[in-house]
């Protein structure tokens, strides 16, 4: 838990919202929380074997339709000394896997994933995603 909550500080820290990258709005207790939360059943947490990244997700009902449950990722992170290898790339692949064994089972109605302003663009329609949303936000 202290390696996941310390990616996760790096996560934020490189966020492109100055308040979230404030060390001392961080909770690591709630974090904690959280990521257990998501290990125990309420979706999952993908670790890097090294410890060089991470993608966490949760199932949560949808805020216009409780009886639609989705699966969000909530963050993908990746060490910026190895970014240049497949580790990003093998932790959303197991994402997408598990999110249609949880399709397949009836767990879920529908799969969220998303790119932020400040990475590199994935096209996730090649991968059978359609585009849902684009948020903007204000500080």
């Amino acid at each position: 838990m202290p390696a996941l909550i310390e990616m996760m500080r790096e996560y934020s820290a490189h966020a492109p919202i100055a308040t979230l990258q404030d060390i001392d709005s961080h909770d690591a207790d709630h974090v904690a929380k959280l990521m257990t939360t998501m290990m125990a059943g309420r979706g999952f947490v993908l670790i890097d074997n090294e410890l060089r990244g991470f993608l966490a997700a949760i199932v949560t009902s949808n805020v216009w339709s409780p009886k639609i449950y989705e699966l969000r990722e909530l963050a993908w992170w990746v060490r910026a000394d190895h970014r240049k290898g497949t580790i990003g790339g093998r932790l959303w692949m197991e994402f997408d896997k598990r999110a249609t064994q949880l399709m397949d089972q009836g767990r879920i109605d529908m799969v969220c994933t998303s790119v932020l302003s400040n990475s590199p663009f994935i096209d996730f329609t090649k991968r059978h995603y359609k585009l849902l949303e684009a948020t903007f936000f204000r500080e």
